[in-house]
C-alpha cells in the first residue's frame, strides 16, 4: 500500500527548505560581508599612514619655489613606520629623519644649511641641530635630530645665495604629536566600520525572524 503524502505537508516541507536554505545563504552573506568591511578597514588604513604626506604641489607647506629650482622638506620616523613621511607635524616623539631635497636648476650649486631651533620664548629657544652649508651636487640633504614629545621646532634651511644675493632663510614649523594622537583617527575608523557591521547583522537577523513568523503564519493558514 503507498502511503499518501498531503499536499499540505509538501508545501510546509518546501517552504521549511527554503528557509533553511535562506539561513544558510544568509549567513554566509553576512560572514562575507564582515570579511570585506574588516579587509577594507585594514587596507585603507595601511594606505592613510603610508600616505601621511607626499607632495601636494604650490599649496604644500614643506615645499618652496627658488628661482627656477624647487625645494622640498620630508620628516621620516623609520623606526615606527618606514614608509609613511611627515611635514609641519610627526606623530611620535624621538629619532626623526630630516631630507631637503632640490630639483635641477640653481639650487645644486648653491650651499645649503640646515638648522632645527627648539621653539619657545625667546630667551629659551636653542639650536638642537646646525649643518654648516654646503653644496650637495645629488640635490640630497639628510640628517636625524631627536624630537621631544609635545614640543615644537622650526626647521630652518640656509641658502648661501652668494653674488652679493646673502643669505636666504625658508623656516618650517614642526610639532610633534602627543603618541596617542596617531591613534584616535583609526581607532574611530574602526568603531565606526564595527557599528555598521553590527547594525547590518541585526536587521539581517530581524528580518530573518520577520520571514519566519509570516511563513508560520501561511502555513497555519495552509493546513487550518
Amino acid at each position: 500500500m503507498i502511503p499518501s503524502v498531503s499536499p499540505c505537508s509538501s508545501v510546509q516541507q518546501g517552504e521549511n527548505a527554503e528557509q533553511r536554505g535562506g539561513k544558510r545563504i544568509g549567513t554566509r552573506a553576512s560572514r562575507r560581508f564582515f570579511c570585506i568591511v574588516i579587509l577594507a578597514a585594514a587596507s585603507w588604513l595601511i594606505t592613510l599612514e603610508a600616505g601621511a604626506h607626499r607632495d601636494r604641489g604650490p599649496d604644500d607647506p614643506c615645499r618652496r619655489q627658488i628661482g627656477a629650482s624647487l625645494l622640498h622638506l620630508t620628516l621620516y620616523q623609520p623606526q615606527f613606520d618606514p614608509d609613511a613621511e611627515y611635514c609641519e607635524e610627526v606623530p611620535r616623539a624621538g629619532k626623526t629623519v630630516m631630507v631637503v631635497d632640490v630639483t635641477a636648476g640653481e639650487l645644486r650649486e648653491v650651499p645649503i644649511g640646515l638648522e632645527v631651533i627648539a621653539a619657545g620664548d625667546l630667551d629659551q629657544s636653542q639650536a638642537i641641530l646646525s649643518l654648516p652649508a654646503k653644496v650637495y651636487q645629488r640635490g640630497v640633504a639628510d640628517t636625524e635630530v631627536i624630537l621631544n614629545a609635545g614640543g615644537d621646532y622650526v626647521a630652518r634651511v640656509v641658502l648661501e645665495l652668494g653674488n652679493g644675493k646673502g643669505r636666504q632663510l625658508l623656516s618650517f614649523p614642526i610639532r610633534v604629536a602627543a603618541w596617542y594622537r596617531a591613534m584616535i583617527k583609526p581607532a574611530l575608523i574602526v568603531a565606526g566600520l564595527l557599528v555598521l557591521t553590527a547594525i547590518s547583522m541585526i536587521r539581517y537577523y530581524v528580518t530573518s525572524r520577520q520571514d519566519q513568523s509570516s511563513s508560520r503564519v501561511d502555513i497555519r493558514r495552509a493546513t487550518g
